[in-house]
């Protein structure tokens, strides 16, 4: 009797829990569900991505062979992990690729992670996984150096000649890219607004993978002016500098007959007697008298040379003025001083 009642008891216990279990079954799996979704949503949010750059070293090149082609100096790594673990992710990679193994030939090469961290237990992603390396022989080979000339030159210039000192030079590096080198070039030299010959030092523009045993070399441009000259007539002389109590008594004008210049067609057609200036100084003559074979200096346009004038030489007559003139001017100077002082 006892055993029956105790059957009956746990069947309907059963029953009641059963039944609360059900009981809204589908609100309760709803709220189940969302209580999951709201925690992977929040770790979700606590997601940690972070992009490092990392540096590529070069390890253990085989002896005598060289990279041919252009390598990457930087990868991407891209580290993901959860926010309450940053503390114990790293600051920083470092990336190698071990050339050990390696021929020559182009072959991918797999990029690897420096250091004592274990990765394993992390999720990264590195970006290129693999770069292709192109090895070749080390080679040398003696090439002229060239000078590649930029710019517009005064009055349409050409260049004779460059000179480059030293001309030649020794390179090394691959074996297929130094054989295809008959040359190796400065830096650009600008010969805007030149004339005259032209010297500067400039310093040799190696190509990648190659090396240069000269790294500076001296420039020296000779141009072909295109020269021409160009007579001027009938000049007039100014006279500079000479003290107010003499004067100039020459009978004969002075003027220049004959002027003679050198210089580019181009220039010359553009130029006239207004643009040379001729004038004798006379500062150093400080007493009256007459004054043999004074100098005629010239002041001629820039990139032009003086090959001829006539005369060059004057014959120069210097007396005193007339101390009532000389007192005139002075007293009509005090007077307009007096006046613009009074006004």
């Amino acid at each position: 009797m006892k055993s029956k009642k105790t059957s009956n008891l746990s069947k309907f216990n059963f029953k009641k829990i059963l039944v609360r279990i059900t009981n809204r079954l589908g609100i309760k799996l709803l709220c189940l569900l969302m209580s999951f979704l709201l925690f992977l949503f929040v770790r979700y949010q606590k997601e940690y991505t972070k992009d490092y750059v990392a540096k590529i070293e070069i390890k253990n090149t085989p002896s005598r062979l060289l990279i041919a082609n252009d390598v990457p100096e930087d990868i991407t790594v891209t580290l993901t992990g959860f926010k309450d673990n940053i503390y114990e992710l790293p600051t920083e990679f470092s990336a190698y690729i071990d050339l050990t193994n390696a021929v020559i030939g182009s072959n991918m090469y797999e990029v690897l992670l420096d250091g004592d961290i274990d990765y394993s237990k992390m999720n990264i992603t590195v970006n290129p996984r693999e770069i292709p390396i192109i090895l070749d022989e080390l080679s040398y080979k003696t090439v002229p150096i060239k000078v590649p000339v930029v710019g517009k030159t005064s009055y349409g210039l050409t260049i004779e000649n460059i000179r480059v000192n030293p001309s030649n030079t020794i390179i090394s590096g691959p074996k297929t890219l130094v054989s295809s080198m008959n040359e190796i070039k400065t830096y650009n030299v600008d010969v805007t607004g030149k004339y005259l010959d032209y010297s500067t030092i400039s310093r040799v523009n190696s190509p990648v993978n190659i090396k240069s045993d000269v790294s500076r070399v001296n420039i020296n441009i000779i141009f072909d002016r295109n020269l021409d000259r160009k007579e001027f007539n009938n000049i007039a002389i100014r006279i500079d500098n000479l003290s107010g109590k003499f004067k100039i008594n020459n009978t004969n004008s002075l003027i220049i007959n004959k002027v003679i210049l050198e210089a580019n067609k181009v220039m010359l057609s553009n130029l006239s007697p207004d643009d040379i200036k001729l004038y004798i100084d006379l500062k150093k003559l400080t007493n009256a008298g007459i004054y043999s074979n004074i100098s005629v200096e010239a002041n001629i346009p820039e990139h032009t040379r003086l090959l001829e004038i006539e005369p060059s030489f004057f014959d120069i007559e210097i007396t005193e003025r007339d101390n009532n003139i000389i007192n005139t001017n002075e007293n009509t100077n005090e007077n307009n001083l007096n006046n613009a002082s009074n006004e």
